[in-house]
């Protein structure tokens, strides 16, 4: 079983997350820790699978220390972050090395899958209406040409909207999303960005399936 670790947010709604949590067969809390600092000194000793934080433990405005903070503390253990977090902030968790960013808002069911993906390796951010799992490696050999953020930008096309959208989560700009679109075009042979869209799903990187009735995007 996976051994989540518990910081940030008030005590009530930490413990409904530990509730669920403990209600699965694959995860089980290891502790709860109120402060994010003290739970990340402690993360040497106790070894957790997946550090939980609260988006509330976190600055507003995500400042040069805490991304340090969490960068530190990914190299000790998988970073997730659950709650309302801002596009912009999105993009720099992501880079620190934060690989899962929960809304508050999912139910019991694919939140523990969800933590069980992360725990594994994956990349997961949800929003209340969809699950996207950003896989680490190319699902296909048909996407082995592309690079690892490549694949990112892939699987992004696959469940956003437009470029803007795409680039307000990444935190670049939407020039740079349409370079490396037009850039994994000409890779894959692609005709258009539907076509990119068919070839997330039948090459694997994108699935539905977290959430029943919803679109799920690996």
């Amino acid at each position: 079983m996976h051994r989540v670790l518990l910081t940030g947010g008030p005590a009530l709604l930490r413990e409904a997350y530990a509730r669920v949590i403990e209600d699965s067969a694959l995860l089980t809390v290891q502790a709860q820790i109120p402060d994010l600092a003290d739970a990340v000194a402690q993360l040497p000793s106790m070894r957790p699978d997946i550090l939980l934080i609260d988006a509330l433990a976190l600055s507003s405005s995500l400042k040069t220390t805490t991304l340090l903070s969490l960068r530190q503390a990914a190299a000790r253990t998988t970073l997730t972050v659950i709650g309302d977090v801002p596009p912009e902030d999105a993009g720099s968790l992501l880079r620190v090395g934060v690989t899962g960013i929960l809304s508050q808002q999912m139910e019991a069911v694919p939140f523990v899958m969800a933590l069980d993906l992360i725990s594994r390796g994956e990349t997961v951010v949800s929003s209340p209406s969809t699950v996207t799992r950003i896989s680490t490696t190319a699902p296909s050999p048909m996407l082995d040409q592309l690079s690892n953020r490549e694949r990112q930008i892939l699987a992004l096309v696959a469940t956003q909207p437009n470029n803007s959208t795409l680039a307000g989560l990444l935190s670049i700009s939407p020039l740079t999303v349409k370079s490396h679109v037009n850039r994994i075009l000409r890779k894959l042979g692609a005709s258009s960005r539907a076509h990119l869209v068919t070839i997330a799903y039948e090459s694997g990187l994108v699935s539905p399936g977290l959430q029943a009735g919803r679109t799920c995007m690996y």
